[in-house]
């Protein structure tokens, strides 16, 4: 960062420029301009990320240059020091947004602060800008692959808020809207004379997503994924009104036409009735999917149009097991409050669908049970020690209830536990690290470094596990080595200053006189 100060007082921005420890903000260049216009001609040569001005100046004003400032170049910050306590200047300052609005003479420490403060708030909303970058960019270059996987989210039965779901829709440009009447075309990719290794059917899953897409493009809005099992599914929303039901069934045909003639593959396709998106999209994808089971099995190069009437078997499963987030994830996550909520949503489906069914109840254990020792191997322990080995004689809801509840409260407080001998570790590390470089110029970021995490984290954990803060730290440490080099040594005072981690002997005695009330040197008689 970049700091200019503007003051036709010579000698105080001298002063100011030679005395202060600027480089504690962040500050790495410091340049003096005497004038408004000066200063102009030193921002237009510099760049500079901060400007200091004084109001009152010969030609222009401290506002004036201020207003200039922002016409020319918005991003620097401005802020005031004068010696005119007067309400019109704070007023027009805060008007042409000046950060801050100091009086002379102002002590070394709030200026400091008041500096800090801006680079803190230009380096919060560089950060910000960047990540808004990249994340444009990411979703740019990744748009194929958060739209299939939206559309996955969707048919297998994970519920949005409205706008939500709106919103996703128009970030990742899907050309299907809420309310839309779309059909699915579910389409099953066939080698069974085995033209083609494995690992080339990849290749011709997008070979065949292609070919489709350029088929459905002049009548068709579409939007496509490949789903669990390795079928290509697409949602259509005709641009215009259908005219004739089996447009879509004489293009399906076309599809397998092409596809075998160029590919030489055959193809499987399943259509479905028109259904709202997105309220019927995982009816209409699952009875795609059981029609490819019941209808289709090993048999090839067919297209199955599905009757309207939605009448279908009664499903038996309890839903909730494998609706996503599952529990398994949900573990891996260390989401405990949702893994939770994710086993009372469990047993209220059980209670209200099927209470009383056994049969339900052994599913239920199961399920858990897999997803709990998935966990409890993925964590490098034994199934063993959370009895997941030995058969469990399930008696009723409620005791199944009280066991998984029972045992994602021990794997939680293990996990927290873990997590917090982490956080001991990390601290022990910082502190270490700042008692063997005190003497050197300890940022921040040369902490963060040293335990490769980003400085947010760092400082966090520090103050959740210290109560202190960071600085806070180095403060208190160096003034405890400047007390003990001052009595039990024969340093000069500026050679303590440099062994306590103060380049600027100057600000050395400032900072010693504000902690202790006397000065290093009526410290030391």
């Amino acid at each position: 960062m970049k700091l200019l100060i503007v003051d036709d007082e010579e000698h105080m921005v001298e002063s100011m420029i030679a005395s202060i420890a600027w480089e504690e903000t962040g500050i790495t260049d410091v340049f003096p301009a005497y004038s408004g216009r000066q200063a102009l001609d030193v921002i237009d040569r510099e760049e500079p990320d901060i400007v200091i001005t004084d109001v009152r100046m010969p030609g222009m004003s401290g506002i004036e240059l201020i207003r200039a400032i922002n016409s020319k170049r918005p991003h620097i910050r401005c802020m005031l020091l004068t010696g005119h306590a007067e309400f019109e200047y704070a007023q027009e300052g805060l008007k042409h947004k000046a950060s801050h609005y100091l009086l002379k003479p102002v002590k070394d420490a709030e200026l400091l602060a008041a500096v800090k403060e801006t680079v803190d708030t230009l380096l919060s909303e560089r950060e910000r800008m960047r990540e808004y970058v990249q994340s444009k960019a990411m979703v740019h270059r990744n748009l194929p692959s958060l739209r299939s996987n939206l559309l996955n989210n969707l048919i297998q039965g994970r519920s949005w808020p409205e706008r939500k779901l709106a919103e996703q829709l128009l970030l990742y440009r899907i050309p299907i809207r809420i309310g839309d009447t779309v059909s699915l075309i579910l389409i099953r990719i066939e080698d069974y004379d085995h033209r083609y290794r494995p690992a080339d059917m990849m290749v011709m899953g997008f070979a065949v997503t292609n070919i489709i897409e350029e088929m459905l493009a002049d009548v068709y809005e579409s939007w496509n994924c490949e789903d669990l099992y390795g079928h290509i599914l697409f949602v259509v929303n005709r641009r215009a009104e259908m005219r004739n039901e089996r447009d879509l069934e004489r293009l399906a045909d076309e599809m397998r036409r092409i596809v075998s003639q160029l590919l030489h593959l055959t193809i499987s396709v399943i259509l479905s009735p028109l259904g709202t998106f997105p309220a019927f999209v995982e009816d209409l994808y699952q009875r795609c999917v059981a029609t490819v089971r019941s209808q289709i099995g090993y048999d090839s190069d067919l297209v199955v149009r599905l009757s309207g009437d939605s009448e279908k078997p009664v499903s038996h499963v309890v839903a909730s097991l494998y609706s996503p987030p599952l529990l398994a994830h949900l573990l891996e996550a260390g989401n405990w409050s949702a893994a939770s909520q994710k086993l009372e949503e469990i047993f209220c489906e059980w209670r209200r669908k099927y209470s009383g069914s056994k049969e339900h109840l052994s599913e239920i254990h199961y399920s858990l049970k897999s997803a709990y020792s998935y966990f409890v191997h993925k964590c490098g322990r034994l199934l063993a020690d959370y009895d997941l080995q030995a058969e469990m004689d399930i008696k009723g809801a409620g005791e199944l209830e009280y066991w998984a509840k029972s045992l994602l409260d021990r794997l939680q407080g293990e996990m927290n536990t873990e997590l917090s001998e982490s956080r001991h570790s990390l601290v022990a590390q910082i502190q270490q690290f700042v008692q063997e470089h005190l003497s050197e110029d300890v940022s921040l970021q040369a902490i963060a470094n040293h335990v490769y995490m980003h400085p947010t984290h760092v400082s966090k954990v520090f103050k959740r596990e210290t109560g202190e803060n960071l600085s806070d730290c180095l403060l208190r440490l160096r003034m405890e080595r400047a007390v003990f080099l001052l009595k039990e040594s024969r340093h000069k005072i500026y050679e303590v200053a440099s062994l306590s981690g103060y380049r600027n002997p100057t600000y050395f005695i400032k900072v010693f006189k504000e902690h202790f009330g006397v000065t290093p040197q009526e410290f030391r008689d």
